[in-house]
């Protein structure tokens, strides 16, 4: 089937569009370029009515080598490395949900968000499996995605100048990257993973698996040394603009004006979601004497996705990162819902 050619000249636009934004912030070495870009091209689209969308095959199997990309970094001392601090993460885990169950309970006292659509917008996590599952438990998908990827955006241009500026020096002296290194079979290795476990999420239905599910497979066959996965810079920029690209698209006025009346809100609670973070980031630092941008993503309310394409753009610790940022999104996904439930029909509105 063809085309039409006003979506075609869309798709050209959006993509010289992206690639314009994306190479000052590249050349710029601004960390996340390759997410940042695409997603402000989007965002310009989606508020002109777009009619362009990601597809979401593309998107899901983009999620999929995101988590091999991950599982490349993790190592037999990941979970020793947990262990040595699991009170601490417990902690930093337990508290981020607590002070997301308050600022919902505030969401929907002050604004005009249904109970269980402004708690499944506060939830950190990963915001796609947040927007994809939301609708099953009676919240509106359209306002959760735009509380959740508003907070996204806000996570990520600010985790992005925080990383310009904390990791400013390592990126100059730094060596540069092959963009286009030579394949190898591993490389076919990797995206059959993230195919595989693509395909397993659709039919458990299991929003969350498609980064979770190529993390696990491919971490314990890289670690029992049956494979080793590739990752070329390339595949990443590809991801990331994918990623990018959709999120910005998701953004339209429609989308914009239902929740005009609550923005004031929205954005005071992702503020205050994001201050709190923050603060969990210092005190890991004091605790546990690990370099601010590690511990800035490690405990980002941006989701699991965007904090390890930075933190692979940083080359900062994902032996940190990564234990924080599942703990908190297998908790968010096992009690998200349950909690929405409860306090969807238990405050008084």
């Amino acid at each position: 089937m063809k085309l039409p050619f006003n979506k075609l000249l869309q798709w050209v636009m959006v993509i010289i569009i992206s690639i314009l934004i994306t190479m000052p912030l590249y050349l710029n070495q601004l960390p996340a370029a390759f997410l940042l870009g695409p997603m402000l091209a989007g965002i310009i689209f989606g508020l002109n009515n777009a009619t362009i969308v990601v597809s979401k095959s593309l998107f899901n199997l983009s999620q999929g080598v995101l988590g091999c990309l991950t599982a490349e970094a993790i190592t037999a001392n990941l979970l020793v490395n947990l262990v040595s601090y699991w009170q601490l993460a417990i902690i930093i885990t337990f508290s981020t949900i607590f002070i997301s169950i308050i600022l919902g309970m505030l969401v929907c006292r002050f604004s005009s968000l249904p109970g269980s659509t402004a708690i499944w917008g506060i939830m950190p996590g990963g915001a796609s499996a947040m927007v994809g599952i939301c609708g099953d438990y009676g919240a509106d998908p359209r306002l959760v995605a735009l509380v959740q990827y508003l907070r996204v955006i806000f996570v990520v241009l600010m985790l992005a100048l925080i990383a310009h500026y904390f990791s400013n020096e390592s990126i100059v002296t730094s060596q540069p990257v092959e963009l286009f290194p030579i394949p190898s079979i591993n490389l076919i290795y990797t995206i059959l993973i993230a195919i595989a476990g693509v395909c397993i999420t659709n039919l458990i239905k299991f929003p969350s698996g498609r980064i979770l599910l190529p993390m696990i497979f491919g971490a314990i066959l890289q670690i029992h040394g049956v494979i080793q996965l590739e990752t070329p810079q390339w595949l990443l920029m590809i991801c990331s603009g994918t990623i990018g690209l959709s999120v910005g698209l998701r953004f339209n006025l429609t989308t914009i004006k239902l929740a005009l009346k609550t923005l004031p809100i929205i954005l005071l609670t992702i503020f205050i979601m994001l201050i709190f973070c923050y603060g969990q980031a210092y005190l890991l630092h004091y605790v546990m004497d690990i370099d601010y941008l590690t511990c800035f993503l490690a405990t980002s309310p941006g989701g699991l996705d965007t904090s390890v394409i930075i933190a692979l753009d940083t080359h900062s610790d994902l032996a940190v990162i990564l234990p924080l940022q599942i703990l908190r999104f297998f908790s968010v996904l096992v009690l998200g819902p349950s909690l929405a439930r409860f306090l969807s029909t238990k405050l008084p509105l």
